[in-house]
């Protein structure tokens, strides 16, 4: 098994690479500028950065975007196509990896 630093140099090249393809997908403070994020990242240890974008890729290609993923959660939850506006304004404010997980326990518990 690889270490993250292993990963990261086969994968990405660099760490500072990896972080460049993360500063346009990850969610970023309001006053955060792309040069600010990127420093920021670049002090987040590997494995971190490296489970940040299998986070953002699983988001992006299966439900586009955070909110595609709040309603595909509000209606699991729900059980139909109808989606309590109360409700999904509460898992928008929610993190993308705890979308992410709720997501999949929903889907689990569905099946």
């Amino acid at each position: 098994m690889a270490t993250p630093l292993q990963s990261v140099k086969s994968q990405f090249g660099s760490k500072s690479d990896l972080v460049k393809k993360l500063v346009p997908m990850v969610e970023r403070n309001a006053d955060e500028t792309d040069a600010a994020l990127e420093e920021r990242l670049l002090r987040v240890p590997n494995s971190k950065l490296l489970r940040l974008l299998e986070r953002e890729t699983t988001l992006r290609s299966r439900f586009g975007t955070r909110e595609g993923l709040a309603d595909a959660v509000a209606k699991l939850r729900a059980g139909s196509d109808a989606v309590d506006a109360a409700y999904r304004a509460k898992l928008l404010k929610l993190g993308t990896g705890r979308l992410l997980t709720l997501h999949r326990s929903l889907a689990k518990a569905a099946r």
